[in-house]
């Protein structure tokens, strides 16, 4: 299921995004942002115009508005200083990846995270493409499902560990 944005969309996804960054301490909102950091994001933020330190937040965005036009949920906009509570829309975390390469795609949940946040009912995936403003939902799966189907994956040296699920372990939406 796919979604092309208008540039109004675009454009408050952006805007939430930013806001959500810069509430942040500024003795912590940049702290992961190199370590999360490659060419293809940085490349990424330059053909989006965005400044780097808002990618995250900004896809993040794209794929909670890609659910909610799915769903007809609106959009947290709520601002938090720290962080929501794991969920993006009641029971459901979404998750956003842009990598449009060989290879099938994979809901990642980084180890850290994992442990540390309450688990959401469900996890959502979504594949944002910045070349056509488009996002495509690719699949929702529940986190005992993922739970029984997660490998470990370390996608570089000095990488963050992750918990993995192929697409094709996943639910339609």
């Amino acid at each position: 299921m796919k979604f092309k944005f208008t540039d109004e969309q675009m454009q408050t996804a952006l805007s939430l995004a930013m806001q959500r960054h810069d509430a942040k301490s500024k003795s912590f909102r940049n702290r992961t942002t190199e370590e999360f950091m490659n060419d293809a994001k940085s490349s990424l933020a330059g053909s989006a115009k965005v400044d780097y330190q808002y990618m995250a937040h900004y896809l993040g965005v794209l794929g909670e508005t890609a659910w909610s036009l799915h769903t007809g949920e609106p959009v947290d906009t709520n601002i938090y200083a720290v962080r929501d509570d794991g969920e993006d829309f009641k029971g459901i975390e979404v998750k956003t990846m842009t990598y449009m390469g060989a290879g099938e795609p994979e809901l990642k949940i980084t180890a850290k995270e994992y442990a540390q946040r309450k688990p959401p009912q469900f996890y959502v995936l979504v594949r944002f493409n910045l070349k056509k403003n488009e996002a495509e939902i690719l699949g929702k799966i529940s986190r005992s499902k993922f739970d029984s189907n997660c490998k470990t994956k370390q996608y570089g040296r000095n990488k963050p560990l992750n918990y993995v699920v192929p697409a094709s372990v996943m639910d339609s939406p």
